[in-house]
Parts: structure tokens; C-alpha cells; sequence
């Protein structure tokens, strides 16, 4: 895989400069420049998404990255239990509370990408910090979710296979790839998240080793100052 060939492609090249200059002139704000910004993005991943290159680097880059956003999940699903185990035990408020965790890909372009312009760096910002995204806005994954009301054993609450999409351990969501190619990668569902409904390439993840964890308590409760 030669990533420096792929970036060199004329019309990545326009595409990505087009949205560095639009992020320079107008900070994507006002709706007309944000509405092109989604198109540049939208067109963008579908340029890269032809330049696919299915080979053994790919791969194993791609599973290198499949590896740290499973881990990144498992973080946030114990972090998520371990907060609500903590606030169910205590006493000084009477009602229902909720915890709430995100996973979203670092915040910081990854330092591992071989292509470190100051555009590639702009164009990290508006994936992952423009909100052109909707589904992003979310996270990686749809957030982790449990309150007193639905306690982790609750069975509307998601367990951490069931929101990884592994259930069964040969599951596998590769759609949009060679599938004799990632057959045996064992992806999970995050990674089919941000791939196929969202506006990454494969280019961009497959050197993302750093993730952001958010994890937010919301109480609900009466207050009285008689």
C-alpha cells in the first residue's frame, strides 16, 4: 500500500484543499458553507473509497486499528458499570440518575499517519469536530446507557458483546470491503459504524490508536426550599 500515491490522487487532492480553504474563509458556520462542506466530505470518502488498496499492510493496519477500538470499547463499557456501581450505592439523593458514555476517535489528528500537512490536519478537525456528521455526534457507537431504573442487568441494557456486535464470536462486520479479503478480521460493529455510515475511509482509521472517553451522570430530582 503506498498511502503517499493514494494522497497524491488529483482528485483527493481538490477535494481536500477545497475543504481546508472553506474551513480558512468561513469556520463552516453559516448554513451554505456547511451544507458544501458535508458534500466535500461526502465526495471525499467516496474518491478514497475507489482507492481501496486490499493487501497484507492494509490489513494489518486495519486490524491493529479493530484491536484498539475494541479495547477502547471495553474501557468505556467497565468505566460506564464502575460509575453507576458507585453512585447506586449512595444516599444523598432520593431519585433516578443515569450514566451515559460515548466513545469518540482522538481528538488530536493521529500522530502514526504518514501524510502530516497542515490540510490532512484540517480535514481530521472537520470529521471528527465539525458536527457534519449527525452520527457522529453520538460516537462511535451508539452511547452506553444505565440508570437505577435500568440497572446493568437489566435486560434493555446493553451488555458489552451486544454493543460491540459480538455476540457470537465469528461475527464479522466487513461490509464495504473485499469480503474474501476481511473474512477471517473478526470487525466490530464501531468500526462498520464510522466506515459505512459515517464519512471515514479506511485511510483514515487504520492509524487511530487514541480515543476520547466520555462518561456523564444525569440525576433526577426534587429540591425544596421551604
Amino acid at each position: 500500500m503506498d498511502i503517499f500515491r493514494v494522497f497524491d490522487d488529483p482528485q483527493v487532492k481538490m477535494l481536500e484543499k477545497s475543504i481546508k480553504e472553506l474551513t480558512q474563509i468561513s469556520g463552516y458556520k453559516d448554513k451554505e458553507a456547511r451544507s458544501i462542506m458535508k458534500f466535500l466530505l461526502d465526495e471525499r470518502a467516496s474518491v478514497l473509497y475507489k482507492l481501496n488498496v486490499y493487501d497484507d499492510d492494509m490489513k494489518r493496519l486495519l486490524n491493529e486499528f479493530n484491536d484498539a477500538l475494541r479495547k477502547a470499547c471495553v474501557e468505556l463499557h467497565r468505566r460506564v458499570i464502575d460509575t453507576y456501581k458507585e453512585y447506586s450505592g449512595r444516599n444523598d439523593y432520593s431519585r433516578d440518575f443515569e450514566v451515559e458514555g460515548k466513545l469518540f476517535l482522538g481528538f488530536e489528528y493521529p500522530k502514526a499517519h504518514p501524510i502530516q500537512t497542515e490540510t490532512a490536519i484540517q480535514v481530521w478537525d472537520a470529521l471528527t469536530q465539525g458536527e457534519f456528521l449527525s452520527l457522529y455526534d453520538e460516537g462511535c457507537a451508539w452511547p452506553l446507557r444505565c440508570s437505577k431504573e435500568y440497572p446493568p442487568e437489566h435486560g434493555g441494557v446493553e451488555t458489552l458483546e451486544k454493543w460491540i456486535g459480538m455476540e457470537d464470536e465469528n461475527d464479522n462486520w466487513n461490509e464495504g470491503l473485499d469480503k474474501e479479503w476481511s473474512k477471517d478480521m473478526h470487525l466490530i460493529q464501531p468500526f462498520h459504524n464510522l466506515y459505512d455510515h459515517m464519512k471515514f475511509s479506511l485511510y483514515d482509521l487504520i492509524y487511530v490508536r487514541e480515543f476520547n472517553l466520555e462518561v456523564n451522570i444525569q440525576f433526577d430530582d426534587n429540591i425544596s426550599f421551604d
